[in-house]
């Protein structure tokens, strides 16, 4: 039970700090809980995982057996991840060790290492999240594209930009973010507050790049392909669906961090919330990240109650499709602003929210 009532009162969201204080009063202290049970049920995935890698590498299946078990594969991968996401966010375990157990089986498929993921994710992401140039996920401004060949390479793949390579980069996207935050994110002076060991880091992937591409050398070509490489492209793709509607229909900030504004959820199939741990609450998450999603729907019930307009729920195929139709590059003068390359076309964070918003 709550610890009280909500306020009658919608609460402003301006400043995010009297909101979260108010909402962490009326949540249930379990709610602020780790939640062990969630990260037994990824780890008791992982046999599984294994039994269907052997299946599709040595089994004997045909290819039409191979392709949606492939598919399954791919999703429980995604699972697993998702469940190591909440973990290194203290959400799941008290023991580090097991926290780096779930890191290592959720994110080594993606060639990520749970100290990469710490310093990308949860120190660097989560601490200005949708901020300009300290925030590694957020989408560039237009005067960056003449100045920063990483910014050309980010716009090229982003959904948005008109390049036949955005339509396609979602299948890599992912494991793609966090090679650029190792390589070259993490060297930047403004990311200096970030606390990661580079040289450790950057061996432990290249060493498990060196352990999948071993295994998929003894698997063989057919048995890699379904067994390796499409169940990566299918976890790339089902992150990048909820990742890319999370923040880049939401307006940017110069130093703000506030989840009321720069962070939306999705409202997906109900399928897809109990498959992938209710990772479509985003915008709960940033709220409380060591929340576990668990309890996310009562939190947007408490946020709705107290403060309506503070609640960004998008419709998910909408909200995919609004991705592609908008610009994907931020003006330089009006964080809220999305321009194309040129400075045309134009659209408001204010336009995309009530389009998204009205009724179909």
């Amino acid at each position: 039970m709550s610890s009280s009532t909500p306020s009658t009162v919608a609460l402003p969201f301006d400043d995010p700090k009297p909101l979260r204080a108010e909402l962490r009063r009326v949540m249930p202290a379990e709610s602020f809980e780790p939640q062990p049970h969630r990260g037994v049920i990824a780890l008791a995935l992982v046999p599984v995982m294994l039994a269907s890698m052997w299946l599709l590498a040595w089994g004997g299946l045909p290819w039409w057996a191979c392709l949606p078990l492939s598919f399954v594969l791919g999703q429980m991968v995604t699972t697993v991840g998702l469940a190591a996401h909440e973990a290194l966010h203290h959400a799941v375990f008290r023991s580090r060790r097991w926290e780096d157990v779930i890191g290592w089986v959720g994110f080594g498929p993606f060639l990520v290492t749970p100290g990469n993921w710490r310093a990308w994710h949860v120190q660097a992401h989560h601490s200005a999240a949708n901020i300009h140039q300290r925030d590694p996920d957020i989408l560039p401004r237009q005067p960056d594209l003449g100045t920063q060949r990483f910014a050309r390479m980010f716009h090229a793949i982003s959904p948005g930009s008109g390049t036949w390579l955005s339509y396609v980069s979602f299948s890599l996207f992912f494991t793609a973010q966090g090679q650029a935050f190792l390589w070259h994110h993490i060297d930047q002076p403004h990311l200096r507050h970030v606390r990661m060991n580079r040289s450790k880091e950057r061996l432990l992937t290249v060493l498990l790049v060196l352990g999948w591409g071993a295994l998929g050398w003894a698997m063989g070509p057919r048995g890699a392909f379904f067994a390796l490489v499409f169940p990566l492209v299918v976890a790339n793709i089902t992150l990048m669906v909820y990742i890319a509607t999370n923040h880049w229909l939401q307006p940017a900030s110069e130093d703000h961090d506030n989840p009321f504004v720069n962070t939306a959820s999705v409202k997906t199939h109900p399928v897809m919330d109990w498959a992938h741990l209710n990772f479509s609450y985003h915008q709960e998450h940033h709220i409380f990240p060591a929340m576990s999603p668990r309890f996310a729907p009562l939190l947007r019930q408490r946020l709705r109650e107290l403060s309506p307009k503070a609640s960004t729920v998008y419709p998910h195929v909408q909200a995919l499709r609004t991705l592609y139709s908008r610009p994907a590059l931020y003006s330089p003068t009006e964080a809220g602003t999305w321009v194309g390359p040129h400075g045309t076309p134009t659209v408001t964070s204010g336009e995309l929210r009530s389009r998204l918003e009205s009724p179909a």
